[in-house]
């Protein structure tokens, strides 16, 4: 039985969405981050080294990051998706193949920096900080935002 390891606010949601669309059943290990750090728990680390989420088991077999088990997933219950989900994997070694491979790498790779970039300095301002500070941490971030994200 295939397992996700589901640690709240992280990447493991969209595993759950692909999982739901290919109507894959699973069973869901629900992990809480540090209510002060927002790290994960230790116990995470028992299923994979990188204590990180997504990470599922499938029988003896542990698949760790999003990209690897979005492949993973697709490979093993991609084929037999039919109708509205057929286009979900589309057949190995055509175009629509190495274009639906570009756009996940692209999306792990390339996007999720900026999108992580972009969540730093949209709450990093909301943090507490002496009020002198604010104005201050309030104008690098917007700069920073503008510059780099937008």
């Amino acid at each position: 039985m295939l397992t996700v390891h589901h640690l709240e606010t992280s990447r493991s949601q969209r595993i759950l969405w692909l999982l739901e669309e290919l109507g894959v059943p699973y069973t869901l290990k629900r992990y809480q981050r540090d209510p002060l750090t927002r790290l994960a728990p230790a116990e995470l680390r028992k299923v994979h080294p990188l204590g990180k989420s997504p990470v599922i088991t499938d029988g003896r077999e542990v698949v760790a990051e999003s990209g690897a088990i979005i492949e993973h997933l697709a490979d093993l219950y991609g084929p037999g998706a039919s109708g509205d989900l057929a286009h979900l994997v589309p057949e190995r070694g055509t175009a629509e193949h190495r274009q639906c491979r570009f756009w996940m790498h692209y999306a792990e790779g390339s996007l999720m920096n900026w999108l992580m970039l972009k969540l730093v300095f949209n709450t990093l301002p909301r943090q507490p900080m002496p009020f002198f500070v604010r104005p201050i941490a309030r104008s690098i971030c917007a700069k920073a935002a503008h510059k780099l994200v937008d």
